[in-house]
């Protein structure tokens, strides 16, 4: 197989490489426009349903690219982006070979020629994905989406909406907004493929970073005057454009994947997660709606190993409707994620499962860093009450779903204020990221 490389087309050659030399993490999305493909749009829509969500015997019907395609779904579903990544690269680079020589290379995949190439493209952009989010490598995730832009003979707005928000998690160098100005091409490029709101949102943030208020107003105005999905986002960034006003553009990240806001909050948190070296009960590092594991691994990665984790969840999913997600959405089936080391899980509603973890640490233990991921006011309300007396200077809280949803305002959002109001805490926002809804805040008194 190795050896197979070195005679493959150059575009084979980049791909080995830009795999090879980045690790590829979990997906993202499942939104790829399967009918572009008009010569095929049929055949490309049942096999992409066979591969991504109905069950498959494992024969000699399935190759070798569409098993690890298979298999780093199913990974990323379980919330492994790492393993995942191994699999999702190992199908690029095969369905990569078996286009360049079918002859060779037919028993790796039972897809035709056509729609292996879509199927490439879409692989592609599901690791472009994972690297800005989970791996922490815009800069591998700005390759990676433009190279399903090149393969992909109808290449979608995925892509190039993808390339531009890499480009503003990568940053530019601190002293100008170039940056700006290339994801702002691409998304243009997106709109010309799609007209979603979240395109012309990011569009027109840009723009107005970079002062072409001209053409970024109307198109905020028109969006405020739309409905919940269209208006939530100008009102999110408001309140975001509010609170972020004395950070220098060139270095203002709005576009954070979550693993960079999870580091970002965890090493201002470091002082006081570090007093778990003198007792085990200070410095908490919880989180709050574990699901499948998939941030809480992340959590992990980015912690010394000898740091204790605190995981609460019913794995059960919600325990009431959300929005547009039902009372069970995101359940485990009762399952806890497999991880070894120093984490440690608390299975059970956050109102009957705080209070006696806490009262058997004593009145010691306090909070130095939590991850609130349970999207409900109630829920984020029973963690905030429950760590009253707990939460002290310096505290550090990751809310996961604070911003940039219909509903952000009755949410993590409300019960934060709620409590700070009541219990008299004043914080600072040390970070947002529209992408991924989070916001960062830092407790400065109490």
């Amino acid at each position: 197989m190795k050896a197979s490389y070195i005679i493959v087309s150059p575009i084979s050659v980049v791909l080995v490489f830009v795999l090879a030399t980045s690790t590829v993490t979990a997906f993202v999305t499942q939104s790829t426009n399967c009918n572009r493909h008009s010569s095929t749009s049929t055949s490309l829509h049942s096999t992409f349903a066979q591969l991504i969500e109905e069950p498959i015997t494992w024969n000699s019907v399935i190759g070798e690219a569409d098993r690890a395609f298979r298999r780093g779904i199913q990974l990323d579903k379980s919330g492994q982006p790492r393993l995942a990544s191994g699999d999702f690269h190992q199908a690029a680079t095969l369905y990569q070979c078996y286009l360049d020589l079918p002859e060779n290379f037919g028993h790796v995949t039972s897809l035709t020629e056509d729609d292996c190439r879509a199927v490439l493209a879409y692989t592609l952009v599901r690791l472009g994905f994972l690297n800005v989010d989970a791996l922490s490598d815009p800069a591998a995730a700005i390759r990676l989406y433009t190279m399903a832009s090149e393969i992909d003979p109808n290449p979608s707005a995925v892509s190039f909406k993808g390339i531009g928000t890499a480009v503003e998690a990568a940053g530019g160098n601190g002293n100008d907004l170039e940056h700006l100005q290339q994801a702002v091409a691409a998304y243009r490029q997106a709109l010309e493929r799609s007209q979603k709101a979240s395109i012309f949102f990011y569009l027109a943030v840009a723009l107005e970073r970079l002062g072409q208020k001209e053409e970024s107003e109307p198109i905020l105005e028109s969006m405020q005057r739309s409905e919940a999905p269209a208006s939530c986002l100008v009102d999110s960034w408001g309140y975001v454009r509010w609170h972020m006003r004395k950070v220098p553009p060139e270095v203002l990240n709005l576009h954070l994947g979550t693993r960079d806001m999870l580091k970002l909050a965890l090493d201002a948190a470091m002082p006081l997660i570090e007093r778990q070296r003198e007792s085990k009960f200070q410095g908490l590092v919880c989180e709050f709606g574990v699901g499948s594991g998939r941030s809480l691994r992340m959590t992990q990665e980015i912690l010394p190993l000898d740091i204790e984790i605190h995981g609460f969840d019913t794995f059960t999913g919600l325990p009431q409707a959300w929005g547009s997600e039902p009372a069970g959405a995101y359940s485990t089936g009762g399952i806890v994620p497999n991880m070894e080391g120093e984490v440690y899980f608390h299975k059970g509603l956050f109102s009957d499962t705080i209070s006696p973890f806490l009262n058997e640490l004593g009145d010691d233990a306090f909070l130095a860093y939590a991850n609130i991921d349970c999207d409900l006011y109630t829920s984020t309300l029973d963690i905030l009450e429950s760590f009253h007396g707990r939460i002290g200077v310096g505290t550090i809280i990751v809310f996961d779903e604070y911003i940039c949803h219909p509903t952000w305002r009755q949410d993590e959002f409300r019960a934060w204020r709620e409590c700070c109001k009541r219990f008299g805490w004043t914080y600072e926002y040390l970070a947002f990221s529209l992408p991924t809804k989070q916001a960062v805040v830092r407790v400065t008194s109490v």
